[in-house]
């Protein structure tokens, strides 16, 4: 067996490449047309600026740099539209599913490929890699960090340990919660130490550390060079800002803060059902596989069951309760998961009866969420519990006029002010655009206010014009009932077999003013 582990077969590399193509599939089929979030739209006009303008200045509120370097390089290659903004992401979570590959060594090549399998139909992880967010680059690095630094453990190879610091420097320079992953480092390392009936033999373990820094010290002290150069790169936009050079201070206070005070926050029980409905083909085998073999488990499961169970229980304890946290929760099950289905498919009955019905669930859940109800609207009837909230497709339409205002030569094209400035400022970003009320006696084709302005906006213009009421971003809380008692059990099965909610979907309207057709603005 090599470092790789066992020698690949052409049935198994034909496997792999049929799933990679599915995962590609999956995440890029109508990548464009849902219209962007707000924090998208945030996330697009930031890089949009860094593409075009090179102006980029690490700012904890909106994560690290190395989504925009990535949806910048794509801007500059393909354009800037919504597509090209969720392209990257959608690649790393193709990069994702391969990533598994490297389970084969430590798992065997069976858990690796239901492991990929895994990563590659999760409702979950399909739905958010299907977005331009940051959280697809922590988990990448999160992933290759581990499974480069296992295979150093096993190669010794410099190489090895050099990727294991490019991965870690990519999982640090994208998200906060790298330091979530830090302080979860501790119950893991001890998890693994422990060896069953002897408990933690320290003193062996740090004569062995000692012998290790001893032999390799000079290849460990490089990687931790080449991770913390690669991180001071990104953060300051290749020195173009040394004043973000040493984030760790501003990220922490800024993340711990929000928090504290719940800026957005839910019980501590908010993952729990959401895991149940839809990852419980990664989560329950995962457990299970836990509680059956976890005195025969090597180094590296003790490893990854304990940050899987600790990263439970501390994203519980946050404050903060929102549903893409819920994919670092889940990546260290994955392995296990992998081993778990593999152990199952040994027994094609067994596989039969319990595998091919838990997959069905899984990938129609996943179609679910990505492509039948991936969208929220008064409109619409159906609502999935991880659609946090989104833009309305209601906007869209205001959109297309406000473009066409443009193209008509309307200066201004239009005048939004208030809620509605995001996600419009990204769509808008190339027209003539007054992001503010329109001044006394203009008349600008649209305006667009919150809705208690629109008696304000209507004397500013002179009044006549035509008042809409549009929805700009819809939401559904489960946890919120009419009644203090829960989702009665028809109420529950009806949602869980048609995603009709139980109670109704909340939204927050604006106010469009369209000036009577015909009518030109006086010059």
């Amino acid at each position: 067996m090599s470092a790789d582990g066992p020698a690949w077969g052409l049935r198994e590399r034909w496997a792999w490449g049929l799933l990679l193509l599915a995962a590609l599939f999956l995440r890029t089929w109508d990548l464009g047309s849902r219209a962007f979030h707000h924090d998208e739209s945030i996330h697009g006009w930031f890089t949009h600026q860094l593409a075009f303008q090179g102006e980029y200045v690490y700012d904890p509120v909106y994560h690290g740099p190395v989504q925009y370097l990535a949806v910048a390089a794509s801007f500059r290659l393909l354009g800037d539209s919504d597509l090209t903004a969720r392209l990257p992401a959608a690649l790393g979570g193709v990069g994702l599913v391969a990533m598994a590959m490297l389970l084969r060594a430590r798992f065997g090549r069976r858990a690796a490929f239901a492991s990929g399998v895994l990563l590659a139909v999760s409702p979950n992880l399909l739905y958010f890699t299907r977005f331009c967010r940051e959280d697809v680059w922590s988990l990448l690095g999160t992933f290759g960090l581990f499974l480069w630094l296992d295979r150093w453990w096993r190669t010794r190879r410099v190489a090895d340990l050099a990727l294991a610091a490019v991965w870690g420097s990519v999982a640090f320079a994208s998200k906060e919660n790298f330091y979530v992953l830090g302080a979860l480092m501790a119950p893991s390392l001890l998890a693994a130490v422990w060896e069953p009936g002897r408990g933690f033999p320290l003193v062996a373990k740090l004569r062995a550390l000692l012998d290790l820094l001893e032999r390799h010290g000079a290849a460990i002290a490089g990687a931790i060079l080449l991770f913390f150069t690669l991180s001071e790169l990104a953060y300051t936009l290749f020195l173009v800002h040394p004043e973000s050079g040493n984030p760790v201070f501003q990220a922490i206070s800024y993340w711990w803060g929000q928090h504290k005070v719940e800026r957005v926050g839910g019980p501590k029980s908010y993952y729990l059902p959401r895991i149940l409905q839809y990852e419980f083909a990664i989560v329950l085998p995962a457990l299970a596989l836990v509680a059956a073999r976890i005195r025969r488990f090597g180094a590296a499961e003790r490893f990854v069951a304990s940050l899987a169970l600790s990263s439970v229980a501390m994203y519980a304890w946050l404050g903060e309760k929102t549903p893409w946290l819920l994919l670092h929760q889940l990546l260290p099950f994955v392995p296990l998961a992998g081993a778990a289905w593999a152990a199952v498919g040994a027994s094609r009955v067994r596989a039969l009866a319990v595998a091919a019905p838990a997959f069905a669930a899984t990938l129609v859940s996943a179609l679910s969420l990505s492509f039948w109800n991936p969208l929220l609207s008064p409109s619409h009837p159906r609502a999935e519990s991880v659609v946090f909230t989104q833009t309305s497709p209601e906007m869209m339409p205001l959109v297309r006029d406000v473009l066409a205002a443009g193209a008509a030569g309307e200066d201004p094209a239009a005048a939004v002010s208030g809620e509605a400035v995001w996600p419009l400022s990204w769509y808008l970003r190339r027209e003539k655009v007054l992001w503010a009320l329109p001044a006394a006696g203009t008349r600008p084709p649209l305006v667009v206010v919150n809705e208690e302005k629109v008696g304000e906006a209507q004397r500013l213009v002179g009044g006549g014009y035509f008042v809409e009421r549009v929805p700009l971003r819809v939401w559904w809380l489960p946890e919120v009932s009419r009644s203090p008692v829960r989702p009665n059990a028809r109420e529950l099965l009806t949602y869980l077999f048609t995603r009709r909610p139980w109670n109704p979907v909340g939204a927050q309207y604006v106010a469009v003013l369209r000036r009577p057709d015909g009518e030109r603005p006086s010059r």
